[in-house]
């Protein structure tokens, strides 16, 4: 992830590190929470033996203020949450 992230970025990644290994799961997901209260998901993959990661798309990054993002992983005997983690997402002039 760029040093700052701004409303209507593209192609940005947003990598989560599960601390646990991730090699053989079979969902990824990186849950949200916007600062309007606003809640959803984006499909993640693996990057490296620990993490998760999403490039953002169009309209993905639409609202400036502190984001609450989540992973959450499926493996096929268990599923789970990682720890929360914030990012702030600027506005633009």
């Amino acid at each position: 992830m760029s040093a700052q992230v701004h409303v209507g970025d593209i192609d940005t990644e947003i990598v989560l590190d599960c601390v646990a290994v991730v090699t053989g799961l079979t969902t990824a997901k990186i849950k949200y929470r916007k600062p309007d209260g606003t809640t959803g998901e984006w499909d993640a993959e693996i990057e490296g033996t620990t993490q998760i990661k999403y490039v953002t798309a169009k309209d993905d990054l639409d609202v400036p203020g502190v984001w609450i993002l989540q992973a959450y992983v499926e493996f096929p005997a268990w599923s789970g949450h990682g720890a929360e983690a914030a990012m702030v997402v600027y506005s633009t002039l």
